[in-house]
C-alpha cells in the first residue's frame, strides 16, 4: 500500500485530502503541529492512517519524519497543505498595514515551511526513482487580491517552485503538481452556508481538493507535471 504524508493534516482541507487518498486505497500519515487535530483525521480513517506532530519550520523535524518514512517504505508522495494567513493570526490588511513580523510569519510557514519538507522528502523519492509531491497554493496565486499581497505572493511562488522542480526531478521518475482551490472551508472562517458562489453555484470544499490532489497522485496522472490544477469552480479565472 502506497503511503503519503500530508503537512497541515489537521485542517479541514488536510483531512478532505486524507479522506480522497484513503477511499483510493493510499496509506496516510497526517501531521500538523496540532497533534490532537492529526489524531483526530487519523482517527476518522481508521487504520488506513497515523498521526505525527510536525513543525514544517523545524528543518531538522521535517528531516527528521522523512528519514523514518522513507526508512520504513512509507514515503511514495508529500503532499504540502500547511499553511495559511488568518489561521496563522495575521489578519488580512493593506500591504502597508502589515509588519515585517506578519511577513516572516506568512513566508516562514507558507513558503520555507513547504521547502523543509519538500527538501527532506523528495531527496529520499529520487533516491528510489519513484514519488509524487503536490502543494497546497491557492486562487490567490493566481490572481492576487487586495489585502492579500504577500500571501498572493507566497501561494504564487508555490506554483512557480513546483514548476521548476517538476523539471529537476523528473528524469528521477518523481512528478511534482500544484492545486489552486478556491475560497475553501476552514476552522477559522466563520459558517455561511452560502460561501462563496462561483459560476458552478458552490463554493470549494474540502472534497473538492480531496479529489484533485487523488488525481494528481493517481497513475491516472502519470504523464502530468509540473501542472497547476485550478478548483476553485471558475472564480480564479486566469
Amino acid at each position: 500500500m502506497a503511503t503519503a504524508l500530508i503537512t497541515g493534516g489537521g485542517s479541514l482541507i488536510g483531512a478532505g485530502i486524507a479522506r480522497s487518498l484513503v477511499r483510493d486505497g493510499w496509506r496516510v500519515v497526517v501531521s500538523d503541529i496540532n497533534p490532537a487535530l492529526a489524531e483526530d483525521v487519523a482517527r476518522s480513517l481508521g487504520t488506513a492512517a497515523a498521526a505525527k506532530r510536525l513543525d514544517v519550520t523545524d528543518r531538522p523535524a521535517a528531516v527528521a519524519l522523512c528519514a523514518e518514512l522513507a526508512g520504513a517504505g512509507q514515503l511514495d508522495a508529500l503532499v504540502n497543505v500547511a499553511g495559511g494567513g488568518r489561521g496563522l493570526g495575521v489578519p488580512k490588511a493593506d500591504f502597508l498595514d502589515h509588519s515585517p513580523e506578519q511577513w516572516d510569519r506568512l513566508i516562514g510557514v507558507n513558503f520555507r515551511g513547504l521547502l523543509n519538507v519538500t527538501h527532506a522528502a523528495v531527496g529520499h523519492m529520487v533516491a528510489g526513482k519513484a514519488g509524487a509531491v503536490v502543494s497546497i497554493a491557492a486562487a490567490r496565486g493566481l490572481k492576487g487580491g487586495p489585502q492579500a499581497a504577500i500571501y498572493s505572493a507566497l501561494k504564487s511562488a508555490i506554483i512557480v517552485f513546483s514548476q521548476a522542480l517538476a523539471q529537476e526531478v523528473g528524469r528521477h521518475g518523481v512528478r511534482v503538481n500544484s492545486v489552486a482551490p478556491g475560497n475553501t472551508e476552514a476552522r477559522w472562517k466563520n459558517a455561511d452556508p452560502e460561501g462563496v458562489r462561483s459560476p458552478l453555484g458552490s463554493p470549494t470544499t474540502a472534497d473538492d481538493v480531496g479529489d484533485a490532489v487523488a488525481f494528481l497522485l493517481s497513475d491516472k496522472a502519470r504523464h502530468i507535471t509540473g501542472a497547476c490544477l485550478d478548483v476553485s469552480g471558475g472564480t480564479a479565472l486566469h
